[in-house]
């Protein structure tokens, strides 16, 4: 993840992402044969820290993988995931 500072505390953060299918269950039924094991995707955010260490980021993750892996179905399947975070540098 790339990172670029507009002003002090202010960054736009930018990069790719790799995600792996962990599991994939509906009401106790696994799902996970439905769906392609590998996701690739690029994180687009804001991010602000402050002087004392605490810092608050927004990301948003556009998949770029279509991750259906049924033949019979003809939809694409793409991730969409908003992220919000906060942190402390302790150093």
């Amino acid at each position: 993840m790339g990172k670029y500072y507009l002003t002090k505390g202010l960054s736009l953060e930018a990069g790719p992402q790799v995600g792996f299918l962990v599991s994939a269950k509906q009401d106790d039924v696994n799902l996970k044969d439905s769906y392609k094991g590998l996701d690739l995707g690029v994180n687009f955010g804001l991010g602000y820290k402050l002087d004392n260490g605490l810092n608050f980021s927004a990301r948003y993750n556009v998949g770029l993988s279509d991750v259906n892996d049924v033949d019979s179905f003809n939809d694409k399947y793409k991730n969409g995931v908003m992220q919000v975070s906060i942190g402390y540098f302790f150093f």
